[in-house]
């Protein structure tokens, strides 16, 4: 009796380890984490949907990755995670230019204003709540009926905020921690349809808004493994093997680009 489920060849490891030929939707796509998804996934033939709230941050992403002659390609689509027509839309919209679904990625969020809980406004706590944990249930909801139909498989961003706790950052933490929470019901509620949901969960990833709140000059190299600051393409490779038949064994996980373990706590220099 084999020992393997089959001999491995060169091919069909690369193939295994592919998004090539599925179609994904990738919120939050027009700067930072999601764009680099966006990039990735187009550079290894897949169509790619992306969305931000303004349509010139997509069209501008979409036209420089369409122009780029690479194997997969970009239909920019204006999309608020926090209102269901919008996102009813955006669903539409994929549905009819590519008859589906095979991959999304709940990349849309922010982090809201910050400062001890007991100074956030109740509108600032709902804002942020609504865009990083509804927003990602509006958009699965929208989503669930094309991807539980011929299988398929969802990659949640959730944060390291959203397992320790971070200081002055109460809703962010919150509504992270609620991601990685309903990562795990909609794994074992998706399996019988053969969906599998998992999330990834960075630490500091050298974004704009990093960059600029750290004063880094250069994203960090990946040949340096004692770092504490990632780039958004590390995220974007761990959201690819996630979405791929690599992980086909793999529902209801975080994978952590964080570099050495911590607890979050921000980069000293």
């Amino acid at each position: 009796m084999p020992v393997t489920d089959e001999l491995r060849t060169t091919e069909s490891v690369r193939t295994r380890s592919s998004v090539a030929g599925q179609t994904a939707v990738v919120t939050g796509g027009s700067s930072g984490i999601g764009r680099a998804i966006a990039e990735t996934f187009v550079a290894d033939g897949a169509d790619v949907v992306i969305c931000s709230r303004t349509q010139a941050d997509v069209d501008a992403v979409a036209e420089e990755l369409n122009a780029a002659d690479r194997p997969g390609s970009v239909l920019p689509v204006e999309c608020d995670v926090t209102d269901r027509d919008s996102v009813d839309a955006l669903a539409e919209a994929t549905v009819e230019e590519f008859g589906g679904v095979d991959i999304l990625v709940n990349n849309a969020g922010g982090t809201g204003e910050g400062g001890p809980l007991h100074e956030v406004a109740p509108d600032d706590w709902d804002s942020v709540i609504e865009v990083n944990l509804t927003g990602t249930y509006n958009v699965t909801h929208a989503f669930a009926d094309s991807l539980r139909e011929n299988g398929g498989a969802v990659v949640n961003t959730a944060s390291m905020a959203g397992r320790y706790g971070v200081a002055e950052m109460g809703p962010y933490s919150a509504a992270k921690a609620g991601v990685s929470a309903l990562t795990r019901t909609l794994a074992v509620e998706w399996s019988v349809d053969d969906v599998r949901v998992n999330a990834v969960e960075p630490g500091f990833i050298a974004t704009p808004a990093v960059r600029e709140w750290f004063g880094l000059d250069e994203i960090p190299a990946r040949s340096d493994v004692d770092r504490e600051i990632g780039s958004p393409h590390e995220v974007a490779d761990a959201v690819r093997f996630l979405a791929s038949d690599a992980a086909s064994f793999i529902t209801g996980q975080t994978i952590s680009p964080t570099g050495p373990p911590n607890t979050f706590e921000p980069p000293t220099g």
